[in-house]
């Protein structure tokens, strides 16, 4: 199968302005592909230094290989060092742009002479295993689009991707080889195979090594730690090497892509120098080095688990270092560590705008404060050149978990457009929670006065953050709380098949945001037109972990029409009802529905509403006051239609409008 490279725009564009193209990256990673397709494009051939017999020829004539028509495509350019002087020469008499694209399975660093030969004239393009957005199919570019919109990550509908999935995808990695190959066994032998293979040709192109299985115990030194800090002296005496020696073949495992030294991200440029990070530069093979398998991932104890979570790091690492080589802006990557331990796994900066991405990775489902306080340390040490922060994590909602920070599904580095719809993603369209059957057996009984506040303190707060993020200014607003008998807990808040999942195609549907607030999760909705075609106020609905729901409705003016007042107000009455009904079944044999009109802040707001509602009359605009009536609480979890008609009448009330009941149409 052949994936679409994207490397393929940066090469063309270098192509267009560089006299050499350099690229580089591990074995078998698709090198030999991607100059195959660029032939194809420019009617040339391709001079494959692996052939014996053509480097053989190349060695004896040089010259001769590199005057053919243009552009010159040489496969494994290392093979020959010396290919490089003759490159340069045949530069010094023509320099135009597009002449030379070159391959390497080992840095051009490790010819630094003829690397010199070629200073401002070549450009260096890594090659790096598939990205799962290439596997895929998909366009976009996460980073890209943190960098110009964060509020724009959270916009996609919840992910569908299963834990195993992850497991399955940081196992395979993004060689082409390896995913080729349907069955685990065989793909864990050609894993083996790559890694011998890989070190065979260091050995043999790159520099002597007397002791060959020191360089091969050294990898798997390093995989057991990949995505920690880089500690070559404690490496050299677990693997018996003395430092010298394994600072080289340290630097070797590098120059041969199979490691990545990530270095530290520093506000400054004064200070000492931290220590990098050292990562397998694929996860599959690291997976492969510390033998790990699905099952001994998901039942194998602590231990494995932990390695998992270093083997997700890894997986993401590099997703992002494909996305960065795709940018056409320069920008810096590292990670971020302060004094006080603080840290955020990886900080990306453009230096152009001036810009900085944290990104922190979490192989859990749920995020908790303590996921996002190295970016928040982060962003109150760098103020506004803080851009945005990503919790990403292996549950399934995108939402801003604080200002600028945001907890986005690992999937959602592949989450751009496809041409088909996106494997594994649900619907946005609204569906109901599933629900166990639960007899309600309560009698609808009649609305009820009441006393006090019927929320606790912190759902009562996050409400009145809700409100504040609603920006409704003075107008009045109606409230709506659903409150359990006694609390509950749901299976899973957090995930799109549990409540925050319901909250989120709920607000899909009028189009706005899911977000949390302290403990809940809360949706605020943007404006919308009615049936009717008339502008409806913005909503806001919240739910608490114990299954308290808030929602809120302004009633910020009139709709435009006598009679579409009456259709409004049943429509948010019937929303209200349902989605406790679909949420709260399961787990809340009955509860309580609570209807307020509210005030905010000073003054004394004004509703505009009909004195009566009956078809064909034409009933006068009524103004009234709205000055924080008492609650009313009204027996809920028997019969959806009567719970509308009292939570209808409920509203009127509030507002001072005789309700006068008329049976819809």
């Amino acid at each position: 199968m052949i994936y679409p490279r994207r490397t393929l725009n940066v090469i063309r564009r270098h192509i267009s302005t560089t006299p050499v193209v350099i690229l580089e990256g591990p074995r078998t990673v698709g090198k030999s592909t991607v100059l195959g397709a660029i032939a194809e494009e420019e009617q040339v051939g391709v001079i494959d230094l692996d052939e014996v017999d053509v480097r053989r020829e190349v060695e004896a004539d040089p010259a001769a290989y590199v005057m053919r028509p243009r552009p010159v495509l040489v496969d494994e350019h290392p093979r020959i060092p010396a290919l490089l002087e003759h490159i340069k020469a045949q530069l010094n008499k023509d320099g135009a742009p597009g002449q030379f694209v070159l391959t390497g399975s080992a840095s051009a660093d490790t010819n630094r002479s003829g690397l010199n030969a070629l200073v401002g004239r070549h450009a260096t393009v890594p090659v790096l295993p598939l990205a799962q957005c290439e596997i895929e199919g998909r366009g976009g570019n996460v980073i890209e689009e943190a960098f110009d919109d964060p509020e724009s990550l959270r916009q996609s509908g919840p992910s569908g991707a299963a834990r195993e999935s992850y497991i399955d995808r940081v196992l395979t990695g993004g060689f082409p080889l390896m995913l080729r190959s349907l069955d685990r066994a065989d793909r864990y032998q050609r894993f083996t195979h790559y890694i011998e293979q890989s070190i065979n040709y260091g050995v043999t192109n790159l520099t002597e090594v007397r002791e060959q299985e020191y360089l091969q115990k050294l990898l798997y030194r390093y995989a057991a730690q990949t995505g920690q800090l880089l500690n070559i002296q404690a490496a050299a005496k677990d693997v018996g090497l003395k430092r010298g020696t394994a600072e080289n073949y340290t630097r070797m495992l590098e120059l041969l892509f199979l490691t990545y030294r990530l270095p530290a991200w520093k506000r400054t440029h004064r200070g000492p120098v931290s220590r990098p990070k050292l990562y397998v530069v694929d996860s599959g093979v690291a997976g492969r080095l510390l033998r790990l398998t699905r099952e001994n991932i998901q039942d194998g104890g602590p231990f494995f688990r932990q390695q998992f979570g270093h083997l997700l790091e890894t997986f993401v690492v590099g997703e992002i270092l494909k996305l960065r080589s795709w940018m056409s802006e320069q920008v810096d990557i590292g990670y971020w560590r302060d004094r006080r331990g603080h840290e955020v796994d990886l900080v990306l900066e453009d230096p152009d705008r001036g810009a900085v991405l944290g990104i922190e990775i979490k192989a859990a489902s749920r995020v908790t404060r303590d996921d996002w306080e190295g970016l928040r340390f982060l962003r109150d040490g760098i103020g506004a050149r803080f851009r945005a922060g990503l919790v990403m994590h292996l549950g399934e909602m995108s939402y801003r978990v604080d200002e600028r920070i945001y907890a986005m599904p690992v999937d959602g580095l592949w989450g751009g457009e496809p041409d088909t719809p996106r494997h594994g993603r649900r619907s946005s369209s609204r569906r109901p929670v599933k629900a166990t059957g639960v007899t309600r057996d309560l009698p609808a009984g009649r609305a009820l006065t009441a006393t006090g506040d019927p929320l606790s303190e912190a759902v009562r707060s996050a409400t009145v953050e809700m409100v504040r993020r609603m920006e409704i200014g003075e107008a009045a607003y109606w409230e709506v709380a659903a409150i359990p008998s006694s609390n509950v807990h749901f299976g899973d808040f957090y995930t799109a098949a549990g409540v925050a999942g319901a909250l989120h195609t709920y607000q899909a549907w009028s189009g706005g945001n899911t977000d949390p607030i302290d403990q809940c999760v809360a949706a605020v909705h943007t404006p919308r037109r009615s049936a009717m075609g008339h502008q409806v106020p913005a909503v806001g609905a919240l739910v608490h972990p114990l299954g308290s729901m808030v929602f809120v409705i302004p009633a910020s003016g009139r709709t435009g029409h006598e009679h579409d007042e009456l259709r409004v107000i049943t429509e948010w009455a019937r929303d209200a009802s349902r989605f406790a009904q679909q949420v709260l079944s399961p787990y809340a044999r009955a509860w309580t529905l609570w209807s307020a009109g509210r005030r905010l802040r000073s003054g004394r707001p004004c509703f505009y509403g009909n004195t009566s509602v009956r078809y064909g009359d034409t009933p006068p605009a009524l103004k009234a006051v709205v000055d924080n009536p008492p609650h009313k609480g009204i027996p809920a979890g028997h019969d959806l239609d009567q719970e509308v008609v009292q939570l209808r009448a409920s509203f009127y009330e509030w507002f001072g409008i005789p309700a006068v009941e008329v049976p819809d149409r």
